[in-house]
């Protein structure tokens, strides 16, 4: 940050009935040693004691703006923030998460330059009793030209390689905006959309942006909620309207040829992830779960997902169901074995439940040495028959076309 540049930032928090996490997200914003800050509560028709603790922060803090609004989602919360922002930079806060309270004045002193359109950063998922920290793929540094940014961020921006991991954190909550561009791109982004809907808006600014910076830094903390374990499906419906919001915004820009095949391995994991039945049929899917006893390994959203299609799909096979941190889910409710149970139970094979494919590859490392053998192992590897079903899914009219029919 240059000496005597203190610009006013924005912090928009949307908040809906989080009065169990309100305090500590509050004054972790309020209690920054960056002051320069405009605070905006926007309250989302909670029906908690989340509005009096609204106006009382509002009532000794006159950097603190409330909005009071019906229930309208949070993107349309965080659009309501957006419209009254008066920073020269704007980020975002939820409700039920916290910063590290010398966050922005470190951001700030760590700018390259003024003009810098995002500043992404990484942020630590928290567990209760364990922590996983998240950061961007690309290098730490300043990239200040489009031709950098197109060469260097946009190759390994959604999907860095490995199926799945993204290349750039799409979570607004760890990237500060400057206000004029997240002003164009934030009423773009549909508030229908409930799924995906960071991603909607962190890479359509990401195209618009010619300066960014990318710093090796998670003051962010990321409250991963008991129920927030509990998997629920998607509908499709959602998923193809985040698939058509990304394929038009990559059309527009003219990046259709690089971008795309990332889009289409994001789509394939969150259909996976949230629409698991829709692969019912796909070859290259069927072929894991063919035997009358197996191993579903992995408990968390995916392995949820395997366990409830196959419920439906062959509720005839017996199926163990184990996961290290099994303890966690059954305090959920959910039927879940440690793996030692593996030992003696005569099974066809093991389906590991994890959409990462290298998390994969040391688990099946793991089950090996226990002497499992390779052959009974499986996991998701993407390949093309998986693409070539993506039509059937998310253009169900134009399926005929194949994978090749969306290029």
């Amino acid at each position: 940050m240059k000496a005597g540049w203190e610009p006013l930032v924005s912090v928009v928090i949307p908040i809906y009935n989080a009065e169990q996490y309100l305090k500590q997200c509050i004054d972790s914003v309020t209690g920054q040693t960056y002051r320069n800050l405009e605070i905006i509560l926007v309250d989302d028709g909670s029906t908690d004691s989340c509005p009096e603790l609204c106006d009382a922060y509002a009532a000794v803090d006159r950097r603190v703006v409330v909005v009071h609004r019906e229930n309208g989602g949070l993107v349309s919360a965080r659009k309501a923030g957006v419209a009254v922002a008066r920073g020269e930079y704007i980020t975002f806060v939820d409700a039920d998460d916290w910063i590290d309270l010398e966050a922005y004045e470190a951001i700030l002193k760590r700018m390259a330059a003024r003009n810098v359109d995002m500043i992404l950063y990484g942020l630590v998922e928290e567990y209760g009793e364990r922590s996983v920290e998240k950061e961007n793929l690309p290098a730490e540094g300043y990239y200040g030209a489009r031709k950098e940014i197109r060469e260097k961020i946009y190759p390994r921006m959604l999907c860095q390689g490995t199926f799945f991991r993204f290349g750039i954190l799409p979570n607004l909550v760890c990237k500060m905006a400057r206000k004029e561009l997240l002003k164009e791109i934030q009423p773009l982004v549909s508030d229908e959309v409930e799924l995906g809907e960071d991603a909607d808006c962190t890479f359509r600014m990401l195209l618009r942006s010619e300066r960014i910076q990318i710093l090796r830094y998670a003051p962010y903390h990321y409250r991963k909620r008991q129920d927030s374990m509990v998997w629920r499906p998607t509908a499709i419906c959602r998923v193809r309207g985040l698939y058509q919001d990304l394929k038009n915004a990559f059309g527009q820009c003219g990046e259709r040829e690089l971008l795309l095949p990332q889009l289409y391995r994001y789509i394939l994991f969150i259909l996976l992830l949230k629409a698991t039945d829709s692969f019912v049929g796909c070859e290259s899917f069927d072929r894991y779960f063919t035997g009358e006893r197996m191993v579903l390994y992995g408990a968390g959203g995916f392995g949820q997902a395997i366990r409830r299609m196959l419920t439906s799909w062959r509720p005839d096979q017996d199926c163990l169901w184990v996961d290290q941190k099994y303890q966690e889910y059954q305090a959920l409710g959910l039927p879940v074995s440690p793996p030692e149970m593996m030992a003696g139970y005569g099974y066809d094979s093991v389906f590991i439940a994890v959409l990462d494919t290298g998390v994969c590859g040391e688990i099946a490392g793991h089950l090996m040495e226990w002497g499992v053998s390779a052959e009974k192992i499986g996991y998701i590897k993407p390949d093309e028959k998986y693409l070539e079903w993506l039509p059937a899914v998310l253009e169900p009219q134009g399926a005929e076309k194949g994978y090749k029919g969306y290029e």
